[in-house]
């Protein structure tokens, strides 16, 4: 036979010859059918998912094309200007403003090497080769967002220079691709040395510091001329989070960072090995006393808890400094001017050493009113250090009682309501411990209430250990005391046990903490979330944040109701009654100093139906606190007068609104043992609560002994009471968290 031409043979395989692909399609069927059944379903979702890809490469190609058609890029010369910040009362009233920008333009020559190539070898090393974006970072980014995970940013240099100067920092994909379209057109039209000198003029590294010539002056007091390859390292390792890795507010993780960038110069080959592991973490100034705000004095702490609640909310430090933002808070001018007013009187003429917090609190809304940490604002705030409550921490315990009588009774299968006896002799033993009540206090048959007004501490020690102390502490979390402290740590226990020294406050708090569950009970049981923002709106006027009402309904009405019905008394009791005869509900909390008569930490904290009020009052070490007379400080001295001259001031014009008097719970009534002796007025209060006698420690953290139970004041019908307390120490306030005294480890009974 004679062969087939080269012709013959292309026509017999070409694509449009009918029997070729019959013979093809033959085969293929052939070859699936020999297929286990498991690998052809993996065939076709292997071949469903190559589709997907080559359709979302093509819509993204299509995309970006459309995109970088229709972006206007405008003049870097032309871009506006950053705007200061504006904070205001929550009628309007400018408090202050922050975010005066702090920027000084220099020529790229001016920068030096060590400081270019430890900013591109930490965030973008294939800067000048590439066309203004990272591919795979962006794809990787994109895709994330498209699917839902989590987003990412994935920007070089330029893609950074484009978010901070054009656009914002929405993580949406519309916001991507724009800046990919903005990035290639700048790499097309300018240099990468002029976008690069661009970038560092306007890149964010914290205290305010906008470009690294503000940079430079902030934190190493030079120009940028003259930074050493180390100080410039340490610029570089702010970028990824400017307020996180400064040196002066997390130094551990700052020197972690630093050593990141140091590593990748080594690796870029801009920086050898061997003065790599050389180089000593350079010192740096502290922070500027006015953390380069326009607010100082105690409205200087505001500052710090805004910025922090709106970077929760998405809102960065760097857009609250150049974005123009108006921030109107919930702060109101009448009850700041009179917490700032009530601390400043009331401590006038009064030991140095003293320290006050004091946060107020609307019910109604969650919104922080009035809020004073310290006078000046810019070193340590005292209403978010960690103290043991004393005696105030008792209206929790009998919440838990309330709450499990009308859900059917306490683990020791009894319920309990106001009326309910105990035996409030001294000293008991309970659990163990020996438990002491102050200057001979003692009440045989103790209704709940009357040990309230008395403080009782044997009563409430008891009642904390028969309803289960764990519990307690589940109840004072509902009603608004934080879970964890600012460490990440529990609170609220000691190694994973909480013991029924939580009846008479031995854990820590904070003064925010206190007040924000007050309010809770003020609320009828109604818990928000306490906050200092209302609203954000930019430049334009355009609102870019409104905090949004979480109430939650967490404590049953009626228990709340009682609880108040407890407190009602304590005031008047405590020689701290309000002004017109207008009602409220307190607990007082003296904190006592192990082995003697003298105590450490005093609280006053309790509500009217407008407002609730925590006020504390300390020092900075374990030491005793005395009052300009010498005398041991109570929760009804110092602190109950700040209290008092607060709410009388701020209520001045208010309605004279009713606490509950009547009990709810187990149909019992209200109380009726109502205190017929009068309240000391020596200016001493009476002694504290005893604690249980064991051993105490003696430093802010001990490891071995464990302090006595937080004593409060109580007054005794006799009007000259002598103190004779057994107290327990409180650690030394640290902005984070102060150490928690270590309790014995005693079970809770649920």
């Amino acid at each position: 036979m004679k062969p087939k031409s080269r012709r013959a043979k292309r026509q017999q395989f070409a694509p449009w010859n009918r029997a070729w692909w019959s013979t093809r399609h033959q085969a293929k069927k052939a070859r699936l059918a020999a297929m286990p059944r498991a690998r052809r379903v993996w065939r076709r979702v292997g071949i469903g998912f190559t589709w997907m890809l080559a359709l979302l490469a093509v819509t993204m190609v299509v995309t970006v094309y459309a995109f970088y058609k229709v972006t206007d890029v405008p003049s870097p010369d032309a871009l506006r200007r950053d705007q200061i910040a504006i904070i205001t009362y929550a009628d309007g009233t400018e408090i202050g403003r922050i975010g005066a920008v702090n920027r000084i333009d220099v020529d790229l020559d001016q920068v030096p090497d060590s400081l270019k190539w430890a900013v591109l070898s930490t965030e973008d090393r294939d800067f000048y080769t590439n066309p203004g974006f990272s591919a795979t970072s962006t794809v990787r980014a994109a895709w994330s967002t498209l699917t839902g995970g989590e987003r990412q940013g994935g920007s070089g240099v330029t893609q950074q220079y484009v978010k901070n100067a054009y656009l914002n920092s929405d993580q949406s994909l519309t916001r991507k691709l724009r800046e990919l379209a903005i990035s290639v057109k700048l790499d097309r039209d300018y240099s990468k040395d002029q976008i690069l000198e661009w970038y560092l003029n306007t890149v964010y590294f914290g205290r305010g510091a906008y470009g690294v010539q503000a940079a430079a002056q902030a934190y190493f007091g030079v120009g940028v001329d003259a930074l050493s390859v180390e100080q410039s390292a340490v610029l570089a390792a702010l970028l990824k989070a400017p307020s996180y890795y400064d040196p002066a507010v997390n130094l551990p993780e700052a020197q972690s960072r630093w050593r990141i960038v140091l590593d990748g110069m080594v690796e870029t080959k801009h920086l050898d090995a061997a003065t790599s592991a050389a180089a000593q973490y350079p010192g740096t100034l502290p922070l500027d006393p006015t953390g380069g705000l326009g607010i100082t004095g105690p409205n200087g702490y505001l500052v710090a808890q805004i910025k922090a609640e709106l970077a929760a909310n998405g809102i960065d430090e760097s857009q609250i400094n150049r974005n123009g933002l108006r921030i109107t808070t919930t702060i109101e001018k009448p009850a700041q001017d009179a917490a700032i007013a009530a601390v400043q009187e009331v401590l006038s003429g009064e030991p140095d050493y003293l320290r006050q917090a004091l946060v107020a609190i609307s019910p109604a809304t969650g919104g922080v009113v009035a809020y004073y940490g310290g006078a000046d604002g810019n070193n340590f705030d005292y209403a978010q250090s960690m103290q043991q409550p004393g005696s105030s921490f008792k209206p929790f315990v009998l919440a838990t009682a309330l709450t499990q009588n009308l859900a059917g009774g306490s683990p020791d299968g009894k319920s309990y309501n106001l009326q309910s006896v105990f035996d409030g002799s001294s000293p008991r033993v309970i659990d163990g411990q020996e438990v002491n009540n102050s200057g001979g206090e003692s009440c045989g048959n103790c209704s709940l209430a009357t040990a309230m007004t008395r403080s009782v501490n044997t009563v409430y020690y008891d009642l904390a250990s028969r309803v289960g102390p764990a519990n307690v502490a589940a109840m004072a979390h509902t009603l608004g005391i934080e879970k964890t402290d600012a460490t990440g740590a529990p609170t609220l226990q000691t190694n994973g046990t909480t013991d029924a020294r939580i009846g008479i406050g031995g854990y820590e708090v904070r003064t925010v903490d206190m007040a924000s569950a007050y309010a809770t009970v003020a609320a009828g049981g109604v818990l928000r979330t306490p906050h200092f923002v209302a609203t954000v709106t930019d430049a334009s006027g355009a609102v870019v944040f409104q905090h949004a009402d979480n109430a939650a309904q967490v404590l049953d009405p009626k228990v709340a109701n009682d609880v108040a019905v407890s407190m009602r008394p304590i005031a008047s009791y405590s020689n701290d009654a309000l002004a017109g005869g207008r009602q409220s509900a307190a607990k007082t909390g003296t904190v006592g100093i192990e082995n003697s008569n003298d105590n450490s930490d005093s609280w006053m904290t309790g509500f009217t139906p407008q407002v609730s009020v925590a006020v504390w009052t300390g020092r900075d070490t374990n030491d005793p606190t005395y009052n300009s007379k010498g005398q041991p400080l109570y929760g009804s001295m110092l602190s109950g007068q700040t209290w008092k001259r607060f709410l009388d001031a701020y209520l001045a014009d208010a309605a004279k609104e009713p606490i509950p008097s009547a009990a709810q719970v187990g149909a019992a009534a209200a109380p009726s043992e109502t205190p017929t002796s009068t309240a000391p007025t020596t200016g001493a209060p009476p002694a504290t609560t005893a604690a249980p006698t064991t051993a105490a420690p003696t430093t802010a953290a001990p490891t071995t002994a464990a302090p006595t139970p937080t004593p409060t004041p109580t007054p005794t019908p006799t009007p000259t009471p002598t103190p004779t307390p057994t107290p327990t120490p409180t650690s030394t306030p640290t902005p984070a968290s102060s150490a928690t005294a270590v309790l014995p480890a005693l079970t809770p009974t649920a």
